[in-house]
């Protein structure tokens, strides 16, 4: 039996494959990384919209906001907990989120999350329009 025949992979070639594989997993880690905080960066901003229909909403039934004329005060969700569910938290840094009744006439709203990295990361919405 000549020594040629033998069956298998060579070291050099093992070695290849693996090189390639380092490659292509030091180019895809970092883009599903990326994926991975704009999805964050999409719920958030989904989760600010929800809560100001659920603002409109409560407007169009009361004819105000909620809180209106009662000071300009950050308030919690659980305030008005039959129009969006009081355990909305923001994705990326896990905190909840608060709204905020302004204008002369009590007639626009602020919606940001709580913890600072939030509001400069994903925006907030100010006077019932989204702002980055």
């Amino acid at each position: 039996m000549n020594s040629r025949e033998t069956k298998g992979f060579t070291l050099i070639e093992l070695m290849i494959v693996v090189v390639i594989i380092g490659i292509l997993a030091a180019i895809a880690i970092p883009k599903f990384q990326d994926v991975t905080e704009s999805a964050k960066y999409a719920a958030c901003r989904s989760n600010l919209r929800n809560i100001a229909s659920a603002l409109t909403m409560y407007a169009a039934e009361n004819n105000e906001y909620p809180g209106a004329f009662q000071g300009h005060k950050w308030r919690k969700l659980d305030y008005i907990p039959d129009y969006v569910h009081t355990e909305l938290l923001c994705p990326s840094t896990a905190t909840s989120y608060r709204f905020r009744i302004t204008g002369r006439d009590y007639d626009f709203f602020r919606i940001r999350g709580w913890n600072g990295s939030c509001k400069r990361n994903h925006g907030m919405y100010r006077n019932s329009v989204y702002q980055p």
